[in-house]
């Protein structure tokens, strides 16, 4: 029982950081003139931040930031292994790729309808 809430823990404390993290990003980003480019960076940051990967360790499953699953397996394992942290981050920023393609398109046809 112990090992559950120190993973519980860890999350919400992981979680907070990530939160603040992304705060600092779009900071960053908040004075970029091209609005493209400020918006994936901030996408490429929320997807590294806050994508999860499933990991085996010693017949437990658990959930851990797929960056982490990807370096630490990497770095133990080989290549091979290390797709278990690649795979959902890749998903990942396909999704966030459609999605701001899809907010761009509808941007611009606002845009073109407001001209006439």
């Amino acid at each position: 029982m112990a090992y559950i809430e120190t993973y519980q823990w860890a999350w919400v404390v992981y979680l907070l950081a990530a939160v603040g993290m992304y705060y600092v990003v779009v900071k960053f980003t908040k004075y970029w003139r091209n609005q493209d480019v400020k918006n994936y960076m901030r996408m490429i940051s929320a997807v590294i931040l806050f994508t999860p990967a499933s990991h085996t360790l010693d017949g437990l499953n658990a959930l851990a930031p797929a960056y982490i699953v990807m370096l630490g397996e990497l770095l133990t394992n080989g290549v091979i292994a290390a797709l278990q942290g690649v795979i959902p981050i890749l998903l990942a920023l396909l999704l966030g790729a459609i999605a701001l393609a899809t907010q761009a398109l509808i941007n611009s046809l606002i845009a073109k309808y407001k001209k006439t």
